[in-house]
């Protein structure tokens, strides 16, 4: 079949209700080709680097084939106004991509993002925090890719080591106090190194109680909850990770 190459907006929306039966690439190959425009422009006017002209001009395409396949003509409204903030997005996503200082792998980030919207979806129904396996058995997910995931959440920028943690005290405490002193031992090595070994040595769960308590804030009884174990394990993983970070330096 042979398809006009400009298309009116009723031609146009009448081919959307053929494709979203058929689902054929050659119907959306030409209302890509159709909407193209919409690429251009959007990729021309949210650039804001110069030498990225044809990457963001191909990240807004993608934006675009996106939106053929998400349209719905029965809603009601254009598809111009439909795909625009789905383009916008992907080419926001790109360049939030380029400024995180570490690489997150598209998968893990939107593994990530579908486990914060169960996590508070869960918290919300439940009336407490989710545990792990609950919201791997919601989005039918490995716990092991779970973990992945949330272990992503502050994965793009490295944290300081200034940051103030919740203690069961009132005393002031933050990573760096619990690096504990000087070792003459350690005196020529390299930082990265000792970085390295020590992101090495915790295990998934201890990754786990480190971004639950440490960056969420949550109580030993809420970790306990959310890790499926008992408090008092949860208080010797705590201890196990200052002794490892005490040990790397």
């Amino acid at each position: 079949m042979i398809y006009k190459s400009n298309l009116s907006k009723e031609s146009a929306l009448a081919l959307f209700v053929v494709y979203e039966k058929k689902r054929s690439s050659e119907i959306r190959n030409h209302l890509v080709e159709t909407y193209l425009y919409l690429a251009k422009i959007l990729s021309q006017k949210y650039r804001y680097k110069n030498g990225d002209n044809e990457d963001v001009f191909q990240v807004a395409c993608i934006g675009l084939m996106y939106a053929v396949d998400r349209f719905d003509p029965d809603r009601g409204f254009t598809f111009e106004t439909f795909a625009t903030p789905t383009i916008l997005g992907e080419i926001k996503r790109y360049y939030r991509d380029k400024e995180t200082l570490i690489r997150i792998p598209r998968k893990i980030q939107e593994l990530n993002h579908k486990v914060n919207q169960t996590q508070v979806l869960l918290e919300q129904k439940n009336m407490r925090s989710p545990t792990i396996s609950e919201i791997s058995d919601y989005l039918d997910v490995s716990e092991e890719n779970i973990i992945a995931a949330m272990e992503s959440n502050h994965a793009h920028y490295p944290m300081s080591l200034n940051v103030e943690l919740d203690t069961s005290n009132d005393d002031n405490l933050s990573l760096m106090d619990l690096l504990g002193t000087t070792d003459d031992d350690l005196e020529h090595v390299e930082n990265i190194d000792a970085i390295q070994r020590i992101s090495e040595a915790f295990t998934p769960v201890e990754k786990i109680v480190i971004e639950q308590r440490f960056l969420r804030q949550k109580t030993q009884k809420e970790v306990a909850l959310f890790l499926e174990r008992s408090q008092m394990t949860v208080s010797r993983l705590e201890n196990t990770i200052k002794q490892k970070i005490k040990t790397a330096f």
